[in-house]
């Protein structure tokens, strides 16, 4: 599935028309800065569906969900701009980046320059970066392009040798993705695995797997934030939603 979602992504890039982007209309929020306002904060995901998942929600509407995300404490807003294997858009990411007042990352398979301005045009505030698709090189060459424009990056790794990649590039923030984007198996204890190999004055995320107070809780002083997407999308309420998972007993 990695493989057909990169090669669909190869001709997309193609498709960008650098001189159609919209003027950005919106500041660059500080990113890293955001996920270390206190001791463990969420980054909540606006996601329609996945590969994996199909269609998770089916009444999405980008906008109100990241004014609930923003109105419950959300630190940053992570939007799925991918349209073929997650249902999303670019103009989900303009839309959103628009109507708060908090980060917003591009969730995307960015291989090229032209989607990082693609992003930045459209109020990104951050992007991703996979280390499982890209040379490391390639991963240097856009970190530095993002940094450039003064976007954040969060760079997703898997494993101790992508952990290692990306510390040797000093980056800042770094992610721990529990599910593996080959086979889209989640392992648990992973982040625990590798949150001890990156420096605690960097900003470390836990990505994917989480459900629950529970779930949320063993993370508290192993990483910084949490990245949470199905469990929001499953959720009809995202207010009440956004309150169980952060408070016991609720």
């Amino acid at each position: 599935m990695l493989h057909k979602i990169v090669a669909t992504k190869h001709e997309e890039i193609l498709r960008i028309n650098l001189a159609s982007l919209p003027k950005r209309e919106v500041p660059v929020y500080p990113f890293a800065k955001a996920l270390k306002q206190s001791s463990l904060t969420i980054i909540a995901e606006c996601k329609k569906g996945s590969p994996s998942g199909g269609v998770i929600r089916p009444d999405y509407s980008p906008v109100e969900i990241a004014k609930q995300y923003e109105i419950s404490g959300a630190s940053a807003i992570s939007v799925l701009t991918d349209e073929n294997y997650f249902f999303g858009s670019v103009s989900h990411l303009r839309d959103v980046s628009r109507a708060v007042k908090i980060p917003v990352i591009r969730k995307d398979f960015i291989l090229h320059e032209s989607q990082i301005e693609e992003a930045y045009a459209n109020g990104a505030s951050a992007i991703l970066l996979i280390v499982r698709i890209l040379e490391k090189s390639r991963l240097e060459e856009l970190y530095l392009y993002a940094k450039k424009l003064g976007l954040g990056v969060l760079v997703e790794t898997h494993n101790q040798t992508e952990v290692e990649t990306s510390l040797s590039f000093g980056m800042d923030v770094i992610g721990i993705n529990t599910r593996d984007l080959d086979t889209f198996q989640i392992h648990s204890g992973l982040v625990q695995e590798m949150a001890d190999l990156i420096p605690k004055d960097l900003v470390r995320v836990a990505e994917s797997g989480v459900h629950s107070y529970q779930d949320l809780i063993q993370y508290e002083g192993v990483v910084d934030s949490v990245l949470i997407g199905t469990y929001f999308m499953k959720q009809p309420n995202i207010a009440s939603a956004y309150e169980t998972l952060t408070k016991p007993n609720t």
